[in-house]
């Protein structure tokens, strides 16, 4: 990786983190300014593990919006994509795809699938090595708590530290699992690594949804994520949104 884009990948980390916080108002301001330049100075975060498989806690900020929408409550499950309409500008969100791993009661959570960095693992987690002269590069899952890591995994195969989100893939916010898996990961097995996530507190995203910022899609979680690449997955989503409504 060349100085200048590991410089890009720290600064857009920085960026995000200090975007999402700040958003969050309040008596923070401070300390969080604090925290930014803490972590631009070490140039690279600290970074951690929630340590229990499939397990986002979920931190949005607001008033609960209660809406009344069963139907619209249904179509919003886990393993469902949001795909960001052409009228998001937030720069945290706009021409974003979110998988969604956790819809209930409490609110939603997913991950932003379509903004990798040049940032390795190996130097967001020190301690993970890579093998083989492989390295994995991690993605900017979302302005929440982006010093957590999850995992989103592709196999055939049960992950142990893993919760099933559909058929073939799996979440987890463990660090033995990734250390599983770069060590000794079943056949075929493949893995992306997302640092922090989209949360969303109870009946917020239906109304983001009713509202016309996000369109729910059913689509082929393994291929998009795994398969596609990470530019071309918005505006291939999007264009399939619009052909639908037409």
């Amino acid at each position: 990786m060349t100085n200048s884009n590991r410089y890009f990948s720290i600064l857009l980390f920085a960026f995000f983190l200090l975007y999402a916080l700040v958003a969050a108002g309040g008596d923070t301001s401070e300390k969080i300014i604090c925290e930014g330049a803490v972590a631009q100075e070490r140039a690279i975060p600290s970074y951690h593990f929630a340590e229990r498989a499939g397990y986002l806690s979920l931190q949005a900020h607001g008033s609960p919006v209660f809406l009344g929408n069963s139907q619209l409550n249904a179509r919003l499950s886990k393993g469902k994509f949001l795909v960001a309409s052409r009228k998001i500008r937030d720069p945290r969100f706009m021409e974003t795809v979110i998988f969604l791993v956790q819809h209930d009661s409490n609110g939603a959570a997913g991950l932003i699938i379509n903004r990798p960095t040049t940032v390795g693992l190996s130097e967001v987690l020190p301690e993970i090595k890579k093998q083989d002269g492989r390295e994995h590069l991690a993605y900017i899952g979302g302005p929440v708590s982006m010093n957590q890591i999850s995992l989103l995994i592709h196999s055939k195969e049960k992950i142990e530290g893993s919760e099933q989100i559909l058929d073939d893939v799996y979440l987890s916010s463990s660090k033995s699992t990734l250390e599983r898996l770069i060590k000794n990961a079943p056949k075929k097995t493949r893995f992306n690594a997302y640092a922090g996530y989209a949360g969303w507190i109870a009946g917020q995203l239906e109304h983001e949804v009713s509202r016309g910022d996000w369109h729910v899609m059913q689509a082929d979680a393994a291929a998009a994520i795994f398969d596609q690449s990470p530019l071309a997955i918005w505006p291939d989503l999007i264009q399939k949104t619009e052909t639908i409504r037409i």
